[in-house]
């Protein structure tokens, strides 16, 4: 089994992160060069980051959290 996070993690029981780590992660997230403000997702992953930093078992693409 893949530890790959996908989208239906956000609905199918997958543990969540702590809020204040969810929060600490989109930070990073806004600050990054990879950042798309528009819609909010990652030029890397192209997830959407306010919703992929919820899942406990995600990760940044390139390592920045």
């Amino acid at each position: 089994m893949s530890d790959e996070v996908r989208p239906w993690d956000l609905i199918n029981g997958s543990p969540r992160a702590p809020e204040e780590i969810a929060e600490e992660r989109f930070a990073i997230c806004k600050g990054c060069e990879h950042f798309r403000k528009g819609n909010q997702t990652c030029k890397k992953c192209g997830c959407f980051m306010k919703l992929k930093t919820l899942i406990d078992k995600a990760s940044c693409p390139i390592g920045k959290w």
